[in-house]
C-alpha cells in the first residue's frame, strides 16, 4: 500500500447463501434496530486496521500524521436546512483504535483529538480513547489523561458543567485511564476507581449498562495495580484495598467502610442527577460489584501464591452458600483464584478438583436417581421429589438447576484457566483437557441420555459455558492452526438457528482467528500484562444483540492484540536475503530427546528449548543457544549460508538438481543453466558464459583454436570445482595453468615463478601440524594438477634444449624461464 492510498476498509457483507442451491439472500434490514450495524462496523474498522504493520522500536514513522488525517471520512452535516446529511463513519472509530494498538495514534496532536472527540460520534471517542491509552500504555501520559478525566463525571470539580456523556464513552475512558497508569499504583486513581465500583446509579439513561462499568472499573483497578499485591504498596496501605474488595465480592464487613468518603465527594453530580429508576438505599448490589472485584483482586495479586487472598474466593461449600452466589460469578472465583496460586495443571483431573464437594455430591444424587427413574419406569422429577415407594428417603433437598448451573460454570471457569495460564503454549495436556471438556458440553447440549440430560442447565448457561471452553481451547493453540481444534470450532460455528445469538458467532469466529493469529507467525504471551489483556478480551460474558453493552464493553474485545506477539523463527539466506526453509533439530533440557522441525518455526510460548541445530546438508551447519527465548517478545531471524552446488529446498525439495548430479550430464546447456542457478558470484557467472561453452562451429577463434575439445572439457570442470568449493578468485590462476601445460610461449619467467611457489605451498601444506587443521582444509588447488602441470613443464623445458629447430626468439625466451625452474644460480 501506498502512503498516497485510502486504507479501504471493505463492506460488512448482509447476504447469504441457501443450500443446496445456494441462492443469495439478503438480509431484511426492515425489522432490524436502527442501531445494530454501529458496534459490527466499529468491529470491521479495527479489523481493517490491524493488518498495518507495527511501529518499530527505533522511531521510524511508517504511519504520519498527514496520512491518519487523509484517512478520515467526510464530516457529518450540521446544518438543519440540509437534505444530503453524511451518515456517520462508525468504522473510522475502530480504524482510530486500531491504529493506537499498533502504536500509530500518537502521531496525531491535541488539536486532531479534538477535531475527532467534537464529531459526537460515540464510536469515534471510544476509538481514540482506547487507541492513545494503548499507545501510550503505562506512560502516565497527563495529555491524555487529561482527555480521559474529562469524560468521566465522578473526576470532574462540581463547579464544571455537567455534560451529557453516554455510559459506553464513560466505560471507554475509565478503561483508558486503566491501560494509561498501568502497574503506576496511582493512588488518586486507585481510590477513584474503588469507589466507583460500589457507586450508586445516576443518570436514568446510564442505568442498562451499570454492569460494564463497574467491570471496567475492577479491570482498570487491576491494571493500575497489576501484580502490587504481593508487597506493600506505599502510600496505599489506609486504602484498605482488599477488604472492600472483599465487602464488593461477598457483603461481608459492609458497616465498615459504609461512610468511607470518594476522592470527589459527588464530582459534578448535582441532586437533578439521581437516578429514578433505581433505588439501592444503602444496600450493595453484590450482582453489580463482584465481577469486577473479583478479577481486580486476581489481578492484583496474579502469581504470588498467597493463600490468605486466594481463600476469599473460596467455592460456598453449602448448598445455602451456594444458592447465595450467581452462577457465573462462579467461573470467576476459579479463574481469579487460579491466577492468585498460579498453579493451573493441564489435566482434566485438575479440573474436576475445582468443582466442590457439594456440588459432586448432588450430581451423582441426580444421576443415581435419573438412573433408578429409569429402571423403575417412573419420570426423573418424581423419583428425586421422594414419591416412588424405595426413595422415601432419597429426596433432594436442594435445587437440582442451581447444581446444574454450578457445575457447567465451574468447570468452564477451570477451562478458561488453564486457557489463561498455557495461553499461546500449545500444550497438547492442556489442549485435550480442554477439547474434552468441550465434547462433554456438546453431549449435554444434543445428547438425549438420561444421565446427560440430568446435568443440563439451561440453554444459556450451557452456551455461555461451550462458549468460554471453546474460547480457552484457542488460548492454548493460538499461532498454531491445529487441524483438530479447526474442525471443532467449524462445526459449533456452523449452528445458526433462533438459540444462536452474536455473541456466539462472535466468541467461534475469534476462536478461529486466535488460531491462525497472524497468519500462524504470532501467539500470546503470558506476562501480567498479557493476561490482564486477554481477560479484558475474552471476558465470558457474551452480548445477545450486536448492541449490547450490558455486560462488557465490546471494544474491549480488541485488547488480544496487545498480548500477541511475534514468535516465529524464520531463516534467512545471507545471499539472496531471502527466507528460507531448512531443517532443524532442537533439544530439551535434561533429555536426550530432541524434536525435529523446520523452519519456519513457531516458537510457543513457555518454550524450554536450550539449543538449534541446523539439520541440512544443503547448508553450512549453525549451532545457537534458546535458554534466552522465553524472555524475547519477538524472536530474531536465523541467518544461514547455502552450499555451492545446492538449490534451496523450495526449488529442489528432492535434490534431483544439485550440482553433483548435474556435473555428470553430457547436455552441456543443463550443466551451465544449473551453475547460473546456483550461484550469485559474477566471476563465476561471465566464466561459464565466456569459457565453458563453444559457439555454433565448435571453436574458439580468439582463445586456443589448437585445443578447443580439451579447453572446453577443462573449463567445465574448473566451474564445478570452483562452484563446490567457493573459490572463483582462482580461475585466472587455473587458466594460467592450463596454458602451461599446452603452450611453450606460455612458459615466462613470472609464471614459472607461479608455478614454484604453487608447487612449496602443495608440499608445505602436507606438513602441517595438526592444530593447523584449518589451513590444511583449504584447498586452492589439487594436487595432482599441479604434479601434471610439472611435469608438463619439465617434459617442455627438457625437449626445447634438444630440438635444433627452435627459433631463436623462442630460445632466447625460455632460457631465463629453465634457469628459475631448475633453480640455476645467477651470475653477477
Amino acid at each position: 500500500m501506498l502512503s498516497s492510498d485510502q486504507l479501504l476498509i471493505p463492506d460488512i457483507v448482509l447476504a447469504g447463501r441457501v443450500p443446496p442451491a445456494n441462492g443469495t439472500l439478503a438480509l431484511d434490514m426492515s425489522s432490524c434496530p436502527p442501531n445494530f450495524r454501529i458496534w459490527p462496523e466499529f468491529h470491521n474498522g479495527v479489523a481493517a486496521g490491524l493488518r498495518l504493520p507495527e511501529a518499530t522500536s527505533d522511531g521510524g514513522k511508517i504511519i504520519t500524521r498527514t496520512w491518519i488525517k487523509f484517512n478520515k471520512p467526510a464530516s457529518q452535516s450540521t446544518s438543519n436546512n440540509s437534505t444530503n446529511q453524511t451518515p456517520p463513519s462508525y468504522a473510522h472509530g475502530g480504524f482510530l483504535m486500531a491504529l493506537g494498538l499498533r502504536g500509530h495514534l500518537a502521531a496525531l496532536n491535541t488539536s486532531d483529538l479534538t477535531d475527532y472527540l467534537s464529531q459526537g460520534t460515540i464510536t469515534t471517542t471510544v476509538g481514540v480513547f482506547l487507541g492513545m491509552a494503548a499507545n501510550k500504555r503505562g506512560s502516565c501520559d497527563p495529555g491524555v489523561s487529561k482527555m480521559l478525566c474529562l469524560h468521566v463525571p465522578s473526576l470532574l470539580p462540581p463547579s464544571f458543567i455537567p455534560m451529557d456523556l453516554a455510559s459506553t464513552v464513560q466505560a471507554a475512558a475509565v478503561a483508558g485511564i486503566g491501560l494509561l497508569y498501568q502497574k503506576s499504583s496511582h493512588r488518586l486513581m486507585t481510590e477513584f476507581l474503588l469507589n466507583e465500583i460500589g457507586r450508586q446509579p445516576t443518570k436514568d439513561q446510564n442505568t442498562n449498562d451499570r454492569e460494564s462499568f463497574a467491570l471496567v472499573c475492577g479491570l482498570s483497578l487491576g491494571l493500575i495495580n497489576l501484580q502490587k499485591g504481593k508487597a506493600t504498596v506505599s502510600g496505599l496501605e489506609d486504602l484498605k484495598i482488599e477488604e472492600r474488595l472483599h465487602r464488593y465480592i461477598s457483603g461481608v464487613g459492609a458497616d465498615k467502610f459504609q461512610n468511607t468518603p470518594p476522592p470527589f465527594p459527588n464530582g459534578n453530580q448535582t441532586e437533578g442527577d439521581r437516578n429514578a429508576r433505581i433505588h439501592e438505599s444503602d444496600m450493595l448490589n453484590r450482582d453489580i460489584t463482584a465481577p469486577g472485584s473479583i478479577l481486580a483482586l486476581g489481578l492484583m495479586y496474579i502469581k504470588s501464591g498467597n493463600v490468605s487472598v486466594a481463600s476469599i474466593l473460596k467455592l460456598p461449600d453449602t448448598h445455602f452458600l451456594l444458592d447465595y452466589i450467581r452462577p457465573d460469578l462462579l467461573a470467576l472465583r476459579v479463574l481469579a483464584k487460579s491466577l492468585i496460586l498460579w498453579n493451573v495443571e493441564p489435566t482434566a483431573e485438575w479440573i474436576d478438583s475445582q468443582v466442590p464437594s457439594v456440588v459432586q455430591n448432588s450430581i451423582e444424587f441426580m444421576k443415581k436417581a435419573a438412573a433408578k427413574a429409569v429402571s423403575l419406569g417412573m419420570g426423573m422429577d418424581e423419583e428425586m421429589d421422594g414419591n416412588g415407594d424405595e426413595s422415601k428417603n432419597d429426596v433432594a433437598d436442594f435445587d437440582p438447576q442451581a447444581v446444574r448451573q454450578a457445575n457447567a460454570f465451574i468447570i468452564a471457569g477451570a477451562c478458561f484457566s488453564i486457557g489463561i495460564r498455557y495461553a499461546g503454549s500449545a500444550n497438547r495436556d492442556a489442549a485435550a483437557a480442554i477439547f474434552q471438556r468441550v465434547m462433554w458440553f456438546l453431549e449435554l447440549r444434543d445428547n438425549k441420555d438420561v444421565t446427560r440430560q440430568v446435568q443440563r442447565p439451561d440453554l444459556t448457561t450451557l452456551t455461555t459455558c461451550l462458549c468460554t471452553s471453546a474460547i480457552s481451547l484457542a488460548l492454548v493453540m493460538a499461532g498454531t492452526g491445529d487441524l483438530d481444534s479447526f474442525r471443532l470450532f467449524r462445526a459449533l460455528r456452523w449452528s445458526c438457528d433462533d438459540n444462536v445469538s452474536y455473541g456466539t458467532h462472535m466468541i467461534y469466529g475469534a476462536a478461529i482467528g486466535l488460531l491462525f493469529l497472524g497468519g500462524g507467525k504470532r501467539t500470546l504471551g503470558s506476562s501480567p500484562e498479557d493476561v490482564a489483556m486477554l481477560i479484558a478480551a475474552f471476558f465470558p460474558h457474551y452480548p445477545i444483540l450486536s448492541s449490547d453493552n450490558q455486560y462488557h464493553l465490546q471494544a474491549l474485545r480488541h485488547m488480544y492484540v496487545l498480548a500477541a506477539h511475534d514468535r516465529i523463527l524464520e531463516s534467512v539466506d545471507v545471499d539472496s536475503r531471502e527466507k528460507v526453509c531448512i531443517p532443524i533439530e532442537l533439544s530439551l533440557p535434561d533429555t536426550p530427546e530432541c524434536i525435529q522441525s523446520s523452519t519456519p518455526f513457531l516458537v510457543a510460548n513457555n518454550s524450554n528449548f536450550v539449543e538449534l541445530r541446523t539439520k541440512s546438508d544443503r547448508y553450512y551447519p549453525i549451532i545457537l543457544k534458546t535458554t534466552d527465548w522465553n524472555s524475547r517478545g519477538t524472536m530474531s531471524n536465523i541467518f544461514v549460508k547455502r552450499k555451492p552446488g545446492h538449490l534451496s529446498y523450495l526449488q529442489d525439495p528432492n535434490a534431483l538438481r544439485s550440482l553433483s548430479i548435474q556435473a555428470g550430464s553430457t547436455n552441456s546447456e543443463s550443466f551451465l543453466k544449473s551453475i547460473k542457478m546456483m550461484s550469485d558470484d559474477s566471476v563465476l557467472a561471465s566464466f561459464t558464459k565466456y569459457f565453458c561453452k563453444a559457439d555454433k562451429k565448435g571453436s574458439y577463434p580468439d582463445l586456443l583454436p589448437e585445443a578447443n575439445s580439451d579447453f572446453l572439457r577443462y573449463c567445465n570442470l574448473v566451474a564445478n570445482e570452483c562452484m563446490q568449493e567457493e573459490k572463483s578468485e582462482m580461475l585466472p590462476l587455473y587458466l594460467t595453468l592450463f596454458r602451461l601445460m599446452n603452450s611453450r610461449k606460455q612458459q615466462t619467467v613470472s609464471n614459472v615463478w607461479d608455478l614454484r611457489i604453487l608447487r612449496t605451498y602443495m608440499r608445505r601444506k602436507g606438513g602441517l601440524l595438526p592444530s593447523d587443521k584449518l589451513l590444511a582444509s583449504v584447498n586452492l588447488f589439487s594436487e595432482e594438477l599441479i604434479t601434471l602441470v610439472c611435469e608438463h613443464v619439465d617434459d617442455m623445458l627438457e625437449s626445447a634444449a634438444d630440438m635444433d629447430e627452435y627459433k631463436a626468439d623462442e630460445s632466447e625466451l625460455m632460457l631465463p624461464a629453465e634457469k628459475v625452474w631448475y633453480e640455476v644460480p645467477l651470475q653477477c
